[in-house]
């Protein structure tokens, strides 16, 4: 095992005389160690991404199992700080975002709408369960984590645009198919109050619409109101 940094003008040599399985396994170790911030940059010079399918989904939208898996990559890469990318801030750029920002935001905000879609195919345990790994995410930015992204100015998971119009009511309908009603509530009640005040009271109603009598019943104890 080489203890030095080796000059590329003595790897490069050595990399054009490996088979085409090799240098492929080298891309795929070198990928592995990269940050997921740098994959985009990277990679992004020579393959155009965006044209690429992603193996979440299909036709028919995100695989169920798959979709849960790559949230829970999505939560463990963001803990580990895997799109943190930070820059010096000033005057002038304070309100920009970095490259790693603005790519956890477009992942987090597109898992979001393929649970959104599970939901509504009824696929009520998966679709929960990569949501709450999701909204743990955003709760633990919002309780002032700059591990996870780099926000310039003050920051919160309000700047990462979640379509809570449509994603708080796929969870309820969700959260209401596989919890109990105590369960039920709590949930209810963390994740209204964790997103803030201004749409309480229409969010309670979506809970309380989907939710069975004895859910709604918790409910209403839990909000102390009708």
């Amino acid at each position: 095992m080489a203890r030095r940094r080796i000059g590329w003008q003595v790897l490069e040599p050595a990399l054009r005389k490996l088979r085409k399985d090799d240098l492929l396994q080298v891309l795929h170790d070198a990928y592995q160690e990269l940050p997921a911030s740098r994959v985009v940059s990277v990679f992004g010079v020579y393959v155009d991404l965006l044209a690429l399918e992603s193996p979440l989904t299909s036709a028919k939208g995100a695989a169920p199992g798959r979709l849960v898996k790559a949230v829970e990559r999505f939560h463990t890469d963001s803990l580990a700080g895997q799109y943190y990318e930070s820059f010096n801030v000033n005057s002038k750029n304070f309100m920009d975002t970095s490259e790693g920002t603005d790519l956890w935001i477009s992942e987090c905000n597109h898992l979001f709408d393929e649970c959104v879609q599970l939901s509504a195919k009824g696929y009520h345990a998966e679709a929960r369960s990569a949501m709450d790994l999701l909204f743990e995410l955003l709760a633990e930015i919002d309780t002032g984590s700059d591990e996870i992204v780099f926000f310039a100015d003050e920051g919160g998971s309000w700047q990462v645009g979640l379509d809570e119009e449509k994603v708080m009511p796929a969870y309820f309908c969700s959260l209401a198919a596989t919890a109990t009603p105590e369960e039920y509530a709590n949930n209810v009640r963390k994740l209204i109050e964790g997103r803030g005040t201004y749409n309480r009271d229409k969010f309670l109603k979506s809970a309380r619409k989907v939710a069975d009598p004895a859910q709604r019943k918790v409910l209403k104890t839990q909000f102390h109101q009708q």
